[in-house]
């Protein structure tokens, strides 16, 4: 989202403005499963609240350069499955070839660690990448995601956001943050997150926040999966891995989905301070949606 006033996390970004404008990434898929490119504003509807919202669709979205944190967890047994995480650089490299896109590398176990500050260098990245190692016991997810989230305040304002999360599903061992600030970080910021858990198996547990009381459903489950969560709230995508070819399967299909995101823009009829729950449906036929962002959070500071 833009401009959605200071968030209470002090470490996160807080543009200001003389309104609230929310953008909202959708990704659209055919019922066969491939991406739905050439939709325009008329083939979406955006509901704010429950509320029916006017809105833009940012035609220029796919040509901005993109600000990419990646975040790896190393602590506990997190390196197990990732003592090849340096191939992830051809995924990375990927994104550099858009003119003005910058990485930076973040990593934690009992607290976060900036390794690489953005460049748009891709041996630099690739050398970062192959000296990650193993940390200690803990993984301090909710100090990480943070750290991330504010470290965007570096970025160019006009830049895609994105954080590619590869974790276990909860935190470890935090001692700044708590789960209650990183959801309010994470939806006060413009900045989407994609997650990927190395842990196999397990049922999800999170359904799209469509309740009567979202705020609630989305306590509740960032509880039973954080980082699922985390990516949906922000409107990227969930991915579990099994070993590295599998990670780097999902990793590109995950950059493949950003650069093929519609990007929704609005000013909010009813701009109330706090958690806003965001419906999002498609009315081409034949086409659904596969992730869209779907809630925000309006500071008290805001306009």
């Amino acid at each position: 989202m833009l401009c959605l006033g200071p968030a209470l996390n002090a470490q996160t970004q807080s543009p200001a403005s003389a309104a609230v404008n929310v953008s909202i990434p959708v990704l659209v898929e055919l019922n066969s499963g491939e991406v739905d490119f050439g939709l325009s504003a008329t083939d979406f509807s955006l509901k704010d609240n429950g509320i029916e919202q006017q809105f833009h669709l940012d035609k220029k979205a796919e040509a901005k350069p993109v600000a990419l944190v990646l975040v790896v967890q190393t602590g506990r047994d997190a390196m197990k499955g990732l003592s090849q995480i340096a191939e992830l650089s051809d995924t990375l490299d990927s994104f550099l070839a858009k003119p003005g896109s910058q990485i930076a590398i973040l990593t934690f176990d009992g607290s976060p660690h900036l390794v690489q500050e953005f460049t748009s260098d891709p041996e630099l990245i690739r050398n970062t990448l192959g000296s990650i190692s193993k940390g200690n016991s803990h993984a301090a997810l909710f100090d990480a995601v943070d750290l991330a989230i504010g470290y965007f305040r570096r970025a160019p304002v006009g830049d895609q956001k994105e954080i590619f999360l590869i974790s276990g599903e909860h935190d470890h061992g935090s001692v700044e943050y708590g789960m209650t600030s990183v959801l309010h970080a994470a939806n006060s910021s413009d900045v989407s997150i994609d997650s990927f858990t190395f842990r196999s198996g397990g049922v999800e547990l999170f359904g799209r926040l469509h309740t009567i009381n979202p705020l609630n459903m989305a306590t509740s489950s960032m509880e039973k999966n954080t980082v699922a969560t985390l990516a949906e709230l922000t409107g990227g995508e969930f991915f579990r891995f099994r070993g590295e070819a599998d990670l780097q399967n999902c990793a590109d299909r995950a950059a493949s989905h950003l650069r093929s995101r519609y990007i929704l823009t609005f000013e909010p009829s009813s701009p109330q301070p706090g958690f806003h729950s965001l419906q999002v449906a498609v009315l081409a036929p034949g086409a659904k949606i596969a992730s869209a962002r779907d809630s925000y959070w309006i500071s008290q500071e805001a306009p």
